[in-house]
């Protein structure tokens, strides 16, 4: 009888352990469905989260680049301008695909206001680049409203599902609480799969709470130096602003980083501005902040500064730090800083744009000054920035219709043959007839042209204007080769060989004729896609001379690789080339190194006949210089080449040569 009351306790605990067992089962397999729909339903809130904040990010740029582009209407603000808008518009177009009825609504009626605000700006970019008095007044009226109107819309949007992302997190852990109550009373396989189930669901949870986390972070940081971006620092300028107390602004911009980028790799330069950060950052304490801008600029915000020398001790220890040489992977590289400061009025109400823009001015003049610190001086910052908005300004009106009047004009320097004294070139040297600054010469005009992004479109201009007055000497009878400078803009053309062939052979050129001169850094700025560039160019007959020899640190691999024809020595090593000098070891060196190379050797800066039989002696095959013939108009060639030519052979003890055509 016991025995059998024992076998039904037995079937019972059977019986009721299946019973539980099955229900646990049952209640975990409710629980994963619901936790599992639960984490989907917080994952999309998250995600749509995010990308309504990235298009609240995008909205807000796009705003600081209008107002950037109203100050420097230039094409590489137009450009961060039209790639902000599109950002802001992608990412509402990939939410206006969501299942959920409201948030496509929501993201449409977004997208619209975008469309419309970004419209409305491209007309008002329109009016500034077209010089319309009445675009402040447009801006106003129609554009101000439009951005207001959708940034308050994408706010509130971008919170509302930022609330609601947060209630789904707090339904989840709520929804896993029960989950762990009732496992818990299981057995312990149960508790062993509960366990399991909340270490994947927490992890999962983990990881798209960190994925989210890391998406705004890198939205607001630079990804190579880990600083606040441009975005973040604007946001608290902002704030800094609107506190009481005097705020300092610091733009640093780092000198001798593109030489580092140019003559050691795009690593060594990252390297640099990794350092750089960091020893801006080692000397800056909270609540002051330090950023990338982008490129090699940083940005140094000091809130509630006592003044303008506690700007200036911070400043020039900061500068102090970027003078300290950088040791590289590669080997040591030197690199020094501009900085320009730019105080808040003391009140707190001062404008974010209008700061930068004074700071940026106090920049520039540090930098034309030769690094160091510069205050920001309404009379010396002002005046100058707008003169050369106003240069570029005029300088992109003649590239884009051609130059009718004729103001961008070529000037010609001859080029002397030594072994006797005879003019077998030229070198083309572009000047600027302004209508009100007058002479404007090469190195006014093409830094202008080079920050502005118009190096390529004037080098391809000038080239078309050298190349049909070589074909009328040569239509006169006179081959001598014409030499012209090329920008590293134009080099980095994908085009550039093309459109150097077709302005040759449209103007009646040949192509033995011309000689481009690229400088050591231009060339081995992108030395894969420069050398083949250039390859092509040599291949069709036209020569290249690599200029400013011995000034760019190219490596002899890299000359080697180079399809040159001619060597020019820079004007900096004739100064002092008197026997047993390193001028002279350099310049003999070079002449060497050339000849060996089965390359012609130009010295160019000749300032003194002595110094033209000293390179006479040495073997040098051409020069050029003020001691010859200055560079002077078409016109007047003939007669400077004469002049040339007489005064190399009564130098170089040779007999008076008949007078080159």
């Amino acid at each position: 009888m016991g025995r059998i009351r024992g076998r039904g306790r037995s079937l019972l605990m059977t019986v009721a352990l299946a019973v539980v067992l099955l229900a646990l089962a049952g209640f975990v397999l409710q629980a994963m469905f619901s936790t599992t729909r639960a984490t989907e339903q917080q994952s999309d809130a998250l995600i749509v989260d995010m990308k309504f904040t990235e298009a609240r990010i995008a909205v807000a740029m796009q705003e600081v680049n209008l107002r950037h582009y109203q100050v420097e209407p230039s094409v590489a603000v137009r450009a961060r301008f039209d790639q902000v808008a599109a950002e802001a518009e992608r990412n509402l177009a990939e939410i206006a695909q969501s299942s959920d009825e409201q948030t496509r609504d929501d993201a449409k009626r977004l997208l619209a206001g975008q469309i419309a605000y970004r419209e409305l700006a491209e007309d008002l970019i329109a009016k500034v680049a077209d010089s319309d008095p009445d675009f402040m007044a447009f801006d106003r009226l129609q554009v101000t409203p439009a951005f207001y109107t959708l940034q308050n819309d994408v706010d509130d949007v971008s919170r509302a599902y930022h609330d609601y992302a947060q209630q789904q997190v707090i339904a989840l852990g709520k929804r896993q609480g029960r989950l762990l109550v009732g496992t818990a009373m299981g057995f312990g396989v149960g508790l062993t799969l509960v366990a399991m189930i909340m270490r994947m669901v927490l992890g999962y949870q983990r990881r798209l709470v960190a994925q989210a986390a890391d998406s705004r972070h890198q939205a607001l940081h630079d990804s190579l130096t880990g600083l606040p971006n441009r975005a973040l620092f604007q946001r608290d300028l902002q704030k800094a602003l609107a506190r009481d107390g005097q705020s300092a602004l610091m733009i640093i911009d780092l000198d001798g980083f593109k030489a580092v980028n140019d003559t050691i790799g795009h690593h060594a330069g990252d390297q640099v501005l990794i350092e750089s950060g960091r020893r801006l950052a080692a000397h800056i304490q909270s609540p002051a902040v330090v950023a990338r801008l982008g490129g090699d600029e940083f940005a140094v915000l000091l809130p509630g500064v006592t003044g303008l020398a506690e700007a200036t001790t911070l400043a020039d220890r900061l500068v102090a730090e970027l003078n300290r040489d950088f040791v590289l992977d590669d080997g040591p590289a030197a690199i020094s800083g501009s900085l320009g400061i730019a105080l808040s009025p003391a009140a707190g109400s001062g404008d974010a744009d209008e700061l930068f823009r004074h700071a940026d001015a106090a920049m520039y003049r540090a930098k034309r000054h030769g690094g160091g610190v510069v205050v920001y001086d309404p009379g010396a910052d002002v005046d100058q920035h707008d003169d050369r908005m106003q240069l570029f300004a005029d300088l992109r009106v003649l590239v884009e219709t051609g130059d009718p009047q004729g103001r961008l004009q070529m000037y010609y320097q001859p080029q002397v043959r030594l072994r006797d004294a005879r003019v077998t070139g030229v070198e083309a040297l572009v000047r600027w007839h302004h209508p009100v600054r007058g002479l404007v010469m090469p190195e006014t005009l093409l830094p202008v042209a080079d920050r502005g992004g118009l190096a390529a479109g004037l080098t391809y201009h000038l080239l078309a204007l050298v190349a049909r007055q070589a074909a009328g000497w040569l239509a006169g009878g006179w081959r001598g080769r014409v030499s012209f400078n090329v920008s590293t803009a134009a080099l980095g053309d994908e085009r550039f060989a093309e459109n150097v062939l077709a302005t040759i052979q449209a103007a009646g050129l040949p192509p033995e004729m011309l000689r481009l001169e690229l400088t050591e850094t231009g060339i081995m700025a992108d030395s894969g896609a420069a050398l083949e560039t250039l390859r092509r160019i040599s291949a069709s007959g036209v020569t290249v001379s690599v200029d400013d020899f011995g000034t760019g640190f190219s490596s002899l691999v890299q000359l080697r690789d180079v399809p040159a024809d001619e060597l020019k020595i820079d004007r900096i090593f004739l100064s002092n080339l008197t026997p047993g000098t390193p001028d002279e070891v350099m310049v003999r060196s070079s002449i060497d190194l050339g000849h060996n190379l089965g390359l012609e050797v130009v010295a160019e800066g000749v300032e003194d006949l002595a110094i033209l039989a000293h390179l006479a002696r040495m073997t040098c095959d051409y020069a050029q210089g003020h001691a010859l013939a200055p560079a002077v108009p078409v016109g007047d060639l003939p007669g400077a080449c004469w002049t040339a030519e007489t005064t190399a052979a009564a130098a170089l003890g040779y007999a008076a040569s008949s007078p080159a055509r």
